[in-house]
């Protein structure tokens, strides 16, 4: 009786067990990874294996890459922390489980589009799809594809195709746009004097294949000491607000559409003192929060008095604006007097109408000769009604501030004496 053959065979069947179980408690077959373009496909040919799609949520969390899982180690190996138990469906004696998970943060969609099986290697062809151009990917969670298949104790060879997907098109077109109070032309950049009103606008065009869902117009930036604000007059697309103080305003266009991207566009209007021998003179706020309403701060007057005369000075204030020596213009809490050119020197003082707190809006005055801030100074003391707070006198010849001069009475009741200085006598020759 011949029995080789019978022998042979059994330890055919017995090499073979042997290798099983090496595979199944030692270490897993090699994995390797290669990424293709369009025509660079390879051309394997061999047996299709079979494989589908489980329920997907046990896989959140996993790590980036590319693994297959027949043990349990292997399934330590996916995850980077927060490990979920192995899928119960999962039998890794008669299973494989094939994962594919994005790697770079462009990647919108993967998947695993076919196995085969060669005499040496386990094939697996992944597709990854990046995000489109001009897109913004909003993805709730890493882009992955898992299958279960045989369980075939090979090395695995992934290819992996990458595609780009559609283009978004481009961002919603922004503009922004301003103009002064009750005039026609529009711009997005202006020049102003502080007091001056605009109104502001915000359109939105539609350039891709989404539409906007959001449009919002605000005041970006403002220089330091200004309260303005944007009264909206069409949702908040458009307004107008006061520019107060000297200094830069911008405003800021921004649009949405429903993919999430973002486009923007500001204009800006400078405020800026002019260039001139005249001495301009700006009473501004300063210690207040940006919610706070100008007109809710204490009321005060600024005053400035050109002694002419000892018996009959001329006084410039918001009461009494005399065109001969200056021009005032004021805008809810502000101020802003233009002394007219001279070579005198006068005296500056503040009334308070209201009791001012140490805790409150405290009042500021900046002075400027020919463009150039030459003083600044604020008042940082508790006030009652109908007090005075005697700034210094100025110097028209240059725009400085000097001290205040001595005082006997009130300045608002008894005037002001001549401040400026008597002519010098002759010298002996």
């Amino acid at each position: 009786m011949r029995t080789w053959p019978l022998m042979a065979s059994a330890v055919a069947l017995l090499i073979s067990g042997t290798a099983a179980v090496l595979f199944a408690c030692g270490t897993s077959p090699a994995i390797s990874v290669v990424r293709i373009g369009g025509a660079d496909k390879p051309d394997i040919r061999g047996d299709p294996v079979k494989f589908r799609r489980p329920a997907q949520e046990s896989y959140v969390g996993i790590r980036g890459g590319f693994f297959v899982v027949r043990r349990l180690d292997d399934w330590h190996g996916v995850w980077s922390g927060n490990e979920q138990p192995l899928p119960s469906t999962l039998d890794t004696a008669q299973q494989m489980l094939v994962l594919a998970v994005a790697d770079a943060p462009d990647t919108v969609h993967v998947s695993v589009t076919r196995v085969v099986e060669t005499g040496d290697k386990i094939h697996v062809f992944v597709k990854e799809t990046k995000k489109g151009d001009q897109c913004v990917t909003k993805i709730e969670r890493t882009p992955f594809d898992a299958v279960f298949a045989s369980r075939i104790d090979k090395p695995v060879q992934f290819w992996v195709e990458t595609d780009k997907g559609e283009s978004c098109g481009d961002p919603p077109a922004v503009t922004v746009q301003c103009r002064p109070q009750n005039e026609q032309t529009w711009s997005n950049k202006l020049e102003a004097r502080a007091g001056d009103t605009f109104e502001c606008e915000l359109t939105a065009d539609v350039r891709g294949k989404f539409v906007v869902v959001d449009r919002v117009l605000t005041l970006g930036e403002m220089p330091g000491g200004s309260t303005a604000k944007i009264a909206y007059t069409k949702a908040a697309m458009a307004g107008s607000f006061t520019v107060d103080v000297f200094g830069t305003y911008v405003i800021r266009g921004e649009a949405t559409d429903d993919s999430g991207r973002r486009s923007s566009h500001i204009a800006r209007i400078d405020v800026t003192p002019p260039k001139t021998k005249d001495v301009l003179i700006q009473l501004v706020w300063t210690n207040f929060d940006l919610r706070d309403e100008p007109d809710t701060f204490p009321r005060v007057r600024l005053h400035a008095v050109e002694s002419a005369s000892k018996t009959n000075p001329r006084e410039c204030s918001s009461d009494n604006a005399l065109t001969e020596i200056c021009e005032l213009r004021t805008y809810s809490a502000y101020a802003q007097m233009k002394l007219l050119q001279s070579d005198r020197h006068i005296p500056l003082y503040v009334k308070y109408v209201d009791e001012l707190i140490e805790k409150g809006p405290l009042p500021c005055v900046h002075v400027y000769y020919d463009g150039k801030r030459t003083a600044e100074t604020c008042d940082r003391r508790h006030r009652s009604p109908d007090e005075t707070w005697q700034l210094g006198v100025i110097d028209m010849a240059t725009g400085l501030l000097g001290p205040p001069l001595p005082q006997t009475t009130d300045a608002a009741d008894a005037g002001v004496p001549d401040a400026t200085p008597p002519p010098k006598k002759p010298g002996k020759k």
